[in-house]
């Protein structure tokens, strides 16, 4: 097993953030994780946001400071409900590990630092994901349980 540790990503960070969307990417058979149009855009987005205030990505990283995993959480700003009474969301997305990195307790490591973030310096009271299927023990061993309305989408033509 190689020595790693976890921190919050910079600005710094974004292209190494961006590599490990894509691996997430196309283990979901998403179409389109080769083109570089979106990871250009992703990489603009995560130097712009990475410093701020609106979201927080914890990367684990080997031995020789290569990052290896990662983990996403951005806020969600919405009306106040019965479900969330403040309307302030977060949403974890981008989890991810590299393969040679599997199975070492990462991809943990990383959602805990995340989920830190949340509730030391932000006022989210609820947390959201979509779970794969390989992800889903993971997140109901850290309290996350499933909805009764399955997320729906349209996409807007422009």
């Amino acid at each position: 097993m190689t020595a790693w540790t976890t921190r919050r990503a910079t600005a710094a960070d974004a292209a190494a953030v961006v590599g490990l969307r894509a691996l997430m990417f196309s283990e979901m058979g998403v179409p389109g994780v080769d083109d570089p149009g979106w990871q250009e855009a992703a990489t603009a987005w995560f130097e712009r946001e990475l410093d701020g205030g609106r979201c927080c990505v914890v990367v684990a990283e080997d031995a020789d400071g290569e990052v290896v995993a990662g983990a996403m959480v951005g806020l969600r700003f919405e009306t106040p409900s019965p479900v969330n009474p403040n309307g302030v969301w977060g949403l974890l997305n981008n989890v991810a590990t590299q393969p040679r990195a599997r199975r070492q307790g990462l991809a943990r490591a990383c959602v805990e630092g995340v989920l830190d973030w949340l509730r030391d310096e932000t006022e989210a009271t609820v947390v959201e994901l979509f779970a794969t299927g390989d992800g889903s023990r993971l997140y109901e061993e850290l309290g996350f349980a499933p909805t009764a309305w399955p997320a729906m989408r349209l996409r807007l033509d422009r």
